[in-house]
């Protein structure tokens, strides 16, 4: 009978550390490797999700870019090569002169260079009505150069009569290479 209980007691340790190294040496491990593998998963559908939502903001995107295309033209073609600021002048004083503006003061100033792009700051000085001006102004978008308008202030004159006088700096660019 002790034989029999020595027996049960070896059985029942050897069942019990099987039990724990099972517990211990497989059931823990793949736990770890499951949660791992279930936040892993969590996580890659998150991503899924959020490219899932670029990818349907994309055609939007192609409109956009190819609004802002139209818009911009071609922005390069905008930009000489070489100074040429003589003829971008007599246009700008050609049209002053065609939305009737006069006492026109034109003056370039120094050039500021950088590494690619170059300008020439020029400041403008006319006389007119408002609407005159601004007509200017609306002309001086279709230019076939790039103007930056940099400031612009607007008098009135002492004898109340409409006329306006206008000081306005811009710069025109060029490409140095």
């Amino acid at each position: 009978m002790q034989v029999i209980k020595n027996k049960q007691f070896v059985m029942s340790i050897a069942v019990v550390t099987l039990a724990v190294a099972f517990v211990f040496l497989q059931y823990m491990p793949l736990s770890k490797k499951a949660k791992a593998l279930n936040t892993a998963n969590a996580q890659l559908i998150t991503d899924n999700t959020a490219a899932s939502a670029r990818i349907d903001v994309l055609p939007q995107l192609y409109v956009q870019i190819e609004e802002a295309k139209q818009q911009i033209g071609n922005f390069d073609a905008k930009i000489p090569l070489g100074r040429s600021h003589g003829t971008f002048l007599q246009k700008l004083a050609e049209v002053m002169q065609q939305h009737g503006l006069t006492e026109l003061v034109i003056q370039p100033g120094n050039e500021i260079e950088t590494s690619d792009l170059s300008g020439i700051p020029v400041n403008i000085r006319c006389s007119g009505k408002l609407v005159q001006i601004f007509r200017f102004f609306k002309a001086m978008e279709s230019f076939e150069r790039v103007v930056r308008i940099e400031e612009v202030s607007l008098t009135n004159d002492n004898k109340l009569e409409g006329i306006l006088t206008m000081n306005a700096k811009v710069e025109m660019f060029y490409r140095t290479q």
